[in-house]
């Protein structure tokens, strides 16, 4: 028939099950944040996707200003005459050129 245990057995019991079960626990959630696949290395790897995503958008804007550029000097003669006399100091008489130059370059 059943038998009944004695009250501090039991409470053993119960202890070590509750031991065992947060250890389990313990051992399960470690493995699941610091495995190469865990949630750390998963965080990680979506701030390098978010900072690729980001890094081509400014890519994209630059590209597109660049081709913004070439449309205006391949239909805009005033736009063309302007960039020259810029790149090169160019001016015309009587006119005053300023030129801005970053810091450290001669």
């Amino acid at each position: 028939m059943y038998r009944k245990r004695p009250p501090e057995e039991s409470s053993k019991t119960r202890l070590l099950t509750a031991l065992l079960l947060t250890a389990v626990f313990l051992v399960t959630g470690a493995v699941l944040l610091f495995n190469r696949n865990g949630f750390i290395a998963i965080t990680e790897i979506q701030e390098d996707v978010h900072s690729v995503i980001d890094e081509n958008n400014m890519v994209t804007a630059e590209i597109d200003s660049l081709n913004n550029v070439i449309q205006f000097l391949e239909t805009d003669s005033l736009y063309m005459e302007k960039r020259v006399r810029e790149i090169l100091g160019w001016g015309f008489e009587g006119e005053t050129i300023i030129k801005f130059m970053e810091p450290g370059t001669d």
